[in-house]
C-alpha cells in the first residue's frame, strides 16, 4: 500500500498556513472594522464634549449709547474749540463711555502723527474720522473710558505734559 507522497505533506502544510492566515485576517477584520466604522476610536481619543452656544443676540449700539451727540458738542469738535466745561450728554442707556479729544485735523497724516506720538507715550490714542458734506476731519482721541473721572484726570495730565487742551466727548 503506499505511503503519503511528499508533495501531499507539502500541500497539507501550505493549506494549513493559508487557513491560519485567513482565520487571523478574519479575526482582525471582525475586531477592527466596527472600531473604524462606529467612531468609538474617535471618542476614545477625544473624550471631551464641547457645547457650542447659539449666536447671542446683540442690542443695537443706538440702544446702548442712548441719544445722539448734541449739536453744541458736534460744533465744538468740528472747530476744535476747547470749552470751559466739558461737553456731556445725558443718555438714558446704562453704558456711558468717554474719550478725550485732543485734536482735529483736515489732513489724515497730521492726525496720525499726533496719534503715534501719544501712543509712544503709552496713551490709547486713535483717529476718528468725521465726514461732513464736502470734507472730512480727522479727530485724535484718547480712550475710551467708562469712568468719567478718569478722563477728567487724563485731561489735566495731557495739558500738563503735552500742552494740549482736550475736550471730553462721548464715545463713540
Amino acid at each position: 500500500m503506499g505511503s503519503a507522497c511528499p508533495t501531499d505533506k507539502h500541500l497539507d502544510r501550505a493549506l494549513k498556513q493559508r487557513l491560519l492566515g485567513a482565520v487571523i485576517l478574519a479575526a482582525l477584520l471582525v475586531i477592527l472594522v466596527p472600531e473604524w466604522l462606529d467612531g468609538s476610536g474617535h471618542k476614545s481619543r477625544y473624550p471631551q464634549h464641547i457645547d457650542i452656544p447659539q449666536e447671542p443676540e446683540f442690542k443695537p449700539m443706538t440702544e446702548l449709547m442712548g441719544q445722539p451727540e448734541s449739536a453744541e458738542a458736534t460744533d465744538l469738535s468740528r472747530n476744535n474749540i476747547a470749552a470751559d466745561k466739558p461737553v456731556t450728554k445725558t443718555p438714558d442707556a446704562s453704558i456711558h463711555a468717554w474719550a478725550l479729544q485732543v485734536g482735529s485735523f483736515s489732513e489724515q497724516a497730521n492726525a496720525q502723527v499726533l496719534r503715534d506720538k501719544l501712543r509712544a507715550k503709552g496713551h490709547p490714542a486713535y483717529v476718528d474720522v468725521q465726514k461732513s458734506p464736502g470734507r472730512k476731519s480727522y479727530r485724535v482721541r484718547i480712550g475710551p473710558e467708562l469712568d468719567r473721572s478718569r478722563v477728567d484726570k487724563l485731561k489735566q495730565e495731557i495739558l500738563a505734559s503735552e500742552k494740549l487742551k482736550g475736550i471730553v466727548v462721548n464715545h463713540p
